[in-house]
């Protein structure tokens, strides 16, 4: 995703903040600064993961084990990233976010849910995960 008018600090804090709900398991897969942003601030490209694909906030695969279940991965979730959003936007009212194509601002965009799956398989970003399981969300 690329995050817009923020500094490094703001999404610093916006990951403690996430962390502090999901057991510090969540990390930065990528962080590459863009240079400076035109609404100030500066740009990154971020991307987020977690630390153990057994704790919170881990996102379930496409792929389906012998047992129908399907598999953990590194991911984060849905969930993850929009209470990273949210506390990103608390920290900097100013920040924009790029993420799948749309633009995620103080004035909406975040947690809008939609299917991951396939017709025959559906899977919604809010289903591909355990933290309702675990009371996150």
């Amino acid at each position: 995703m690329l995050i817009r008018n923020v500094s490094r600090e703001d999404l610093e804090k916006a990951l403690i903040s996430v962390n502090v709900m999901y057991s510090d398991n969540v990390e930065w897969n990528n962080f590459q600064h863009e240079g400076p942003s035109r609404g100030g601030g500066s740009n990154y490209r971020v991307t987020l993961k977690v630390k153990d694909s057994r704790g919170p906030g881990a996102r379930y695969g496409f792929v389906r084990t012998a047992s129908g279940n399907r598999r953990r991965t590194t991911s984060a979730c849905w969930h993850v990233h929009g209470f990273f959003f949210d506390a990103l936007l608390s920290v900097n009212p100013n920040a924009v976010i790029m993420s799948r194509q749309k633009r995620i601002d103080r004035y909406g965009g975040n947690w809008e849910d939609a299917n991951i799956g396939s017709g025959f398989d559906p899977l919604l970003f809010s289903d591909a995960c355990d933290c309702y399981d675990r009371g996150i969300a």
